[in-house]
C-alpha cells in the first residue's frame, strides 16, 4: 500500500519564511532594548555632570560666604547681580575658585554684592545687619551642565 501525501509540495519553504519572520522580530525587539538603555546612560551621564556641576557651585557659594564673613566692609560696595539666573560668571566683584578638579570643564566662580541694611531690633537699640546676595555659578564636565546657586547671608554687625 502506497499512500500519498498531496499537501508536502505546496508547504516546502514555509520553515524558512517562518523563521526569518522569527529573526525579524528578535532583531527588532533588541534593537528597542538597546536605544532603552543608550537612552539611559545618557540621563545617567546628565545626570552626574549636573551633580559634579552643583557640588562645585556650592562649595563656591560656601568660599564666597566664608569670606564675606572675614570681609563685609569691602563688600559693601558690591553691586548685586541683577539677573542670577542669567549669569554667565562674568563682571566686576567676581572670583575664580581654584578648585583643580579634573572633572570640571571651568572652575567656579561667586560673587558677593550688597542687598541692604536689616534692623531687627531698631526700636529697642540692637544693632543692624548688612544681609548680602552671594550668588556662585560652576559648570560640570561640559559647558552644557550649569548650576547657579544664591544664598542669602548676613555677617555679625560691623
Amino acid at each position: 500500500m502506497m499512500f500519498q501525501f498531496s499537501g508536502l509540495k505546496t508547504d516546502q519553504g514555509s520553515a524558512l519564511i517562518i523563521s526569518l519572520i522569527m529573526l525579524l522580530l528578535l532583531s527588532l525587539i533588541t534593537l528597542g532594548g538597546m536605544q532603552s538603555t543608550i537612552l539611559q546612560e545618557r540621563m545617567a551621564s546628565n545626570l552626574h555632570d549636573r551633580n559634579i556641576a552643583f557640588q562645585a557651585s556650592e562649595r563656591a557659594l560656601r568660599e564666597g560666604e566664608n569670606w564675606l564673613a572675614d570681609n563685609a566692609g569691602l563688600a559693601l560696595t558690591n553691586d548685586r547681580l541683577i539677573g542670577p539666573q542669567t549669569w554667565d560668571g562674568s563682571g566686576n566683584d567676581v572670583v575664580t575658585v581654584n578648585t583643580n578638579d579634573p572633572q570640571l570643564s571651568g572652575e567656579p566662580v561667586y560673587h558677593a554684592g550688597w542687598v541692604a541694611d536689616f534692623c531687627p531690633g531698631l526700636q529697642a537699640g540692637g544693632p543692624c545687619f548688612e544681609r548680602f546676595a552671594v550668588t556662585s555659578r560652576a559648570q560640570g564636565g561640559t559647558g552644557q551642565s550649569i548650576v547657579i546657586l544664591q544664598s542669602m547671608f548676613m555677617p555679625q554687625p560691623l
